[in-house]
């Protein structure tokens, strides 16, 4: 223990005593370290960022029947292709997706329902789960309770219905009428549609607990957004699992891209650091010589000369890491605060992280410098040569 204490106590003497390549060395591993905190805070931040805004898209995936198709023809007479209309199992769909990273599902059921003579194209949706995954959509009135439909802008028109209306629609298995809550309007095919009630659409159809697809919001943690797809086809029978939207894709893109340049910038910041802590040992050990060669003349062993220096690098490195990791956390929450417009939070992870970049840093950079200590000669040291 006594010997332990004296270690620390000529380590701590050695750096007070050379205080300008102490403070060049501190400066180097704490610029390196943090840049690594901050890369490291801003990067995981981004990540959490670009998930937010992606999740203000809605679904990013959309489950369908793999339906059943003929091709109708009779020698070089080619009369197209015919299908039968093909369901999902409302049970199958909820069971996989509460297990396999889905966060929030929305089951339609599409067909058409007739009102007034006339043929309209209809579907049953859950509002609830709808209002969450696509809050684009425009309503004028409200949104709707039991019993009560949203209709699209354009079919507003066309029936001459507005908010507070009453439509009656059926089906070929049922009928009911409904109160019209709002009109939506999205610039898309939403604008043409009925929506009532998922339980009353499939009760006018008589499916049953069918849908004809399912709108998924997934969550990638760790993979992509089409391997996390290709996971679901294989789990969902007779099914064909897309993804409904290139924005998630070319995020997930551009956000792997932008982390890659930090660590190619990060990886040259450390390379360039680990070059000049070398430079800088190496200057210390050839001033040191004489001090080196004292100390292996009056009996010090080769081991016990380099445990001073591996100590000093030890020392340089925790302060550089623990001083990194302050700058870096300050530059980071300036960055998110300026460039996204968000405040980041102390993340002690990269704390560790900081002070492990700085430690190698240290220790890598003098183990060319100890290897010398390690050879060096002590009748020669102190004669000068």
């Amino acid at each position: 223990m006594h010997r332990w204490r004296w270690l620390i106590h000529i380590v701590l003497k050695s750096l007070a005593y050379r205080q300008g390549r102490t403070m060049l060395l501190l400066g180097v591993l704490a610029m390196a370290a943090s840049l690594v905190t901050s890369l490291g805070i801003v990067s995981s931040a981004m990540g959490l960022r670009v998930a937010e805004e992606v999740r203000k898209y809605g679904a990013n995936l959309v489950v369908l029947p793999a339906a059943a198709r003929m091709e109708v023809g009779s020698g070089g007479l080619d009369f197209g292709t015919i299908a039968e209309p093909a369901y999902l199992s409302q049970e199958e769909l909820l069971r996989v997706a509460g297990r396999e990273g889905v966060t929030d599902c929305s089951l339609h059921l599409r067909g058409h329902l007739r009102s007034g003579g006339l043929e309209i194209p209809a579907e049953g949706v859950d509002f609830a789960v709808i209002r969450r995954l696509y809050p684009w959509w425009q309503l004028q009135g409200g949104w709707p309770d039991a019993d009560e439909a949203v209709i699209g802008i354009d079919l507003a028109a066309r029936l001459k219905l507005k908010a507070g209306d009453l439509i009656r629609a059926s089906g070929t298995a049922g009928a009911g009428e409904f109160r019209v809550a709002g009109v939506v309007s999205t610039g898309g095919e939403e604008d043409k549609l009925l929506f009532i009630p998922l339980a009353k659409m499939q009760e006018a159809l008589g499916v049953g607990s069918s849908v004809s697809q399912a709108r998924l919001l997934a969550q990638t943690g760790g993979v992509t957004l089409e391997q996390r797809a290709a996971r679901l086809q294989s789990l969902l029978s007779g099914s064909v699992v897309r993804e409904v939207r290139q924005v998630a894709r070319t995020s997930e893109g551009l956000l792997k891209k932008v982390q890659l340049l930090m660590a190619l910038v990060t990886a040259v910041v450390l390379i360039a650091a680990a070059s000049s802590v070398a430079s800088t040992m190496s200057m210390t050990v050839l001033e040191r010589g004489k001090e080196i060669g004292l100390l292996k003349a009056m009996g010090a062993t080769r081991t016990g000369v380099l445990l001073l220096f591996c100590g000093e690098a030890v020392a340089l490195g925790l302060i550089g890491g623990g001083v990194g990791y302050l700058l870096g956390s300050g530059i980071a929450r300036f960055v998110m605060k300026t460039v996204f417009m968000v405040s980041a939070g102390i993340d002690l992870r990269f704390a560790g992280l900081s002070c492990a970049v700085s430690l190698c840093l240290a220790l890598l950079g003098s183990a060319g410098p100890m290897m010398s200590v390690f050879r060096l000669d002590p009748v020669r040291s102190l004669r000068g040569e």
